[in-house]
C-alpha cells in the first residue's frame, strides 16, 4: 500500500480500534465520538466491559481484519507483540501513543528498532511512538475532544512534538484559523516529516503547510536529502520551525523524541534553495501562520509599513523595533503630508501616524486611508488597547478600524492589528473575536505583527527569484 493510501486511511478512517482503552483517559474516544464519527469504533480493554456506552473487546484477536486506524496506548514492553498482531490482522495504520522509546534509554531504542523492522513490510504504516496522533475535522477524528469541529480548514501541520501540536492548534483555533489535517508523529520510526509534506503537497484542501522539526530519525539513511527534495518540490507555502539548534537544544531534542541533530549550515542551504519560511520561535510560528492564512493572496510587494498608533511612546519604540527588522518606515511625503496635517489638530502624520483622540472621530479612517494610498507603503500595522467596556465611544473606534482594514483589502495591502493584553482581558477577548469575524488578524504587539509582515514580503520576493530560475 502506498503512503498516500495509508494516510488517506489515517485521516479518513472507516474503522478505528483503540487498544488498551480506559475510562480514566477517555480523550481519544471522546475526540472521535463527539465529532459524530459514523465509522466502526472498536475498544479493546482487559479491565473494562463498557466505556462511554461502548462495548469493549478483551483482545485484538476478536476484532475484524483490515481496520483502517489503530491507536495503541500500552506499556512499551508490550509493543513488539502487539504491533506484530496488528500487522497479522492487516491493520492499515497505527498511532503508537506509548512513550519510553529511544528518547528514554538504550532499551527504548532497541524496542523501537524491533518495531521499525516489523514495519518494513510496507503493508502497515505507523506514526510514533511517543506522539499524540492525528486531527482531521473532515475525517471526524481528533486526539483531543477540545479541538475545533469546524471543517473547511486550509492549514496542515506535522510536528515531532505532541504538546507543541496541541498548543498550536488551540491557539490558532482561538484566533480564527481552521485546519485541514494535523499529525503529531513523535519519534517517527516509520512515517516521517517528509512523508507528510509530500502528502499535504498533493492535498487539494491544504494551502499552508506548517512543520515543527527536531531532527533526523536514527533509523533511515539520507533522510536529509529526502526532506530537502520534499521541501524543494512543494509548491505550497511552508512555515518551518526547527528545534534543537543550540547545543543545549540538540540535547533536549534527543531526550524528547530521540532524534539526531543536524548541521545548521545544511539547513541554511535548504532554506536558500527551497521556498521555505523558516521561523525561529513558537510565537513567530503562530504569527507567521496567521499572516499567511489571512494574506496568502495579497502578499506585499514592498518592504515598508505604515504604522498607526495613539501613543507617542509606542510610536518611538515601534519604530526602533521595526527598523531592527530591516523594514522601511517611509515618511509621508508632500503634498499628501500637508493635506493630512490640515486634517488634524494634534499628533503627527510623518509615519508613524500618532493620532491621539482622532481614533474616535469620523475623519480617522479618511486620514489613514489617504496615507495608505501612497505607492511606497507596502502594508499597515495599527495598534489599539482594550477599553474598560465596548461602549458607544469605542464602537466609533471599532467601525473606523473596519473601514481602514477594508480599504487596505481593496488595495491588496496587508492590514495587521496589534492588540496587546490589557487591564481589561474580558473586553479584549470580546473585541478580538469581533475583529476575527471581520477577517482582521490580531497580534500581541507591533514587533510581532511586523515580523509576520516581513516573512510575507520575504516569501514573495523569494518566490519571484526562484520562479525565474
Amino acid at each position: 500500500m502506498s503512503i498516500k493510501e495509508s494516510l488517506d486511511r489515517m485521516f479518513f478512517p472507516k474503522s478505528i480500534a483503540i487498544i488498551e482503552a480506559s475510562s480514566k483517559r477517555p480523550w481519544a474516544i471522546e475526540g472521535i465520538i463527539n465529532r459524530g464519527y459514523d465509522g466502526k469504533l472498536f475498544l479493546v480493554s482487559n479491565n473494562e466491559d463498557v466505556i462511554l456506552g461502548r462495548k469493549c473487546y478483551k483482545d485484538i484477536s476478536n476484532l475484524p481484519d483490515g481496520i483502517d486506524h489503530a491507536i495503541i496506548a500500552v506499556n512499551r514492553n508490550k509493543l513488539e507483540k502487539l504491533v506484530e498482531k496488528c500487522i497479522e490482522k492487516k491493520f492499515h495504520t497505527l498511532h503508537i501513543f506509548s512513550a519510553g522509546g529511544s528518547e528514554y534509554d538504550e532499551q527504548g531504542y532497541k524496542i523501537e528498532k524491533k518495531l521499525q523492522n516489523l514495519l518494513q513490510n510496507k503493508l502497515t504504516h505507523a506514526i510514533g511512538p511517543n506522539c499524540m496522533g492525528v486531527y482531521c475535522p473532515e475525517g471526524k477524528i481528533s486526539y483531543s475532544p477540545l479541538f475545533s469541529k469546524d471543517t473547511g480548514g486550509n492549514i496542515a501541520l506535522v510536528s515531532h512534538s505532541g504538546d507543541l501540536t496541541t498548543q498550536f492548534v488551540f491557539i490558532e483555533n482561538d484566533y480564527g484559523l481552521k485546519f485541514s489535517k494535523v499529525a503529531s508523529i513523535g519519534n517517527s520510526i516509520d512515517l516521517t516529516v517528509a512523508d507528510f509534506i509530500d502528502y499535504f503537497s498533493q492535498d487539494k484542501q491544504t494551502e499552508i503547510i506548517c512543520v515543527y522539526f527536531e531532527g533526523f530519525s536514527k533509523y533511515r539513511k539520507d533522510e536529509g536529502k529526502v526532506i530537502f527534495h520534499s521541501l524543494k518540490n512543494c509548491k505550497k507555502q511552508i512555515i518551518f520551525l526547527r528545534g534543537g539548534i543550540s547545543e543545549v537544544g540538540k540535547r533536549a531534542a534527543s531526550s524528547h523524541t530521540g532524534t539526531l541533530a543536524s548541521n545548521d549550515d545544511i539547513w541554511q542551504a535548504i532554506y536558500k534553495q527551497a521556498n521555505v519560511n523558516n521561523v525561529s520561535s513558537f510565537d513567530e510560528f503562530l504569527d507567521v501562520t496567521m499572516a499567511f492564512d489571512y494574506f496568502r493572496y495579497s502578499l506585499p510587494k514592498i518592504n515598508s509599513l505604515l504604522i498607526i498608533v495613539w501613543s507617542g511612546g509606542k510610536a518611538v519604540l515601534s519604530t526602533d523595533a521595526i527598523a531592527k527588522l530591516g523594514i522601511d518606515i517611509p515618511e509621508i511625503k508632500d503634498p499628501k503630508k500637508s493635506k493630512l496635517m490640515e486634517m488634524i489638530s494634534i499628533g503627527s502624520v510623518k509615519n508613524p501616524l500618532d493620532l491621539p483622540w482622532i481614533f474616535r472621530r469620523e475623519k480617522f479612517s479618511e486620514i489613514c486611508n489617504l496615507a495608505m494610498d501612497e505607492d511606497y507603503i507596502g502594508g499597515v500595522i495599527l495598534e489599539i488597547t482594550a477599553p474598560r467596556e465596548f461602549d458607544e465611544s469605542f464602537s466609533i473606534v471599532y467601525n473606523n478600524i473596519i473601514k481602514v482594514a477594508e480599504h487596505a483589502r481593496n488595495l491588496k495591502k496587508p492590514f495587521l492589528l496589534s492588540f496587546p493584553h490589557s487591564l481589561f482581558p474580558n473586553t479584549r477577548e470580546e473585541i478580538k473575536n469581533y475583529f476575527i469575524k471581520e477577517r482582521i488578524p490580531v497580534f500581541q504587539s507591533i514587533p510581532r505583527a511586523a515580523t509576520a509582515f516581513m516573512k510575507l514580503y520575504e516569501y514573495n520576493s523569494k518566490s519571484y527569484v526562484l520562479n525565474k530560475r
